[in-house]
């Protein structure tokens, strides 16, 4: 019912931990010339969860349920949202909360958006590289 609720329910460590399972910090191509960064996390049976990490995170973009696949979906690529979810997950010294293979998932993603937002072309070898080592290593 309010951010307090969400509060009492979901600390920081839990969110973490839910994000590394169910989270996922890419790259989304707009357009031809245009790939932005983007932060997605779905469930398959409760919405309530995404909800909350909407309020939780301050993510502006509605959970829609993917009727073909049978789940719910809470995605960004919002400048402003995107950046405050780097922050949530960053220590004070620019160190990422996560661990093992999401860890340098995140690591890679908020790097190359503070050096390569809006240039495409570096963006698109980075995202091809990712999308191999994901595929390569299954993470």
């Amino acid at each position: 019912k309010s951010i307090a609720d969400i509060n009492l329910i979901m600390s920081k460590s839990w969110l973490t931990g839910f994000i590394e399972a169910e989270g996922s910090f890419y790259y989304v191509k707009k357009d031809i010339n245009r790939i932005v960064h983007a932060f997605g996390i779905t469930q398959k049976l409760d919405p309530i969860v995404l909800i909350s990490i909407k309020y939780f995170l301050h993510i502006n973009s509605t959970v829609k349920f993917k009727s073909n696949h049978n789940y719910y979906i809470l995605e960004t690529s919002n400048s402003r949202n995107i950046e405050n979810i780097q922050n949530y997950f960053s220590y004070k010294n620019d160190k990422s909360i996560f661990l093992g293979a999401k860890s340098f998932e995140f690591k890679v993603w908020k790097r190359t958006y503070r050096k390569f937002k809006g240039n495409n072309i570096r963006l698109e070898k980075i995202r091809l590289w990712i999308n191999k080592l994901r595929n390569k290593h299954k993470f």
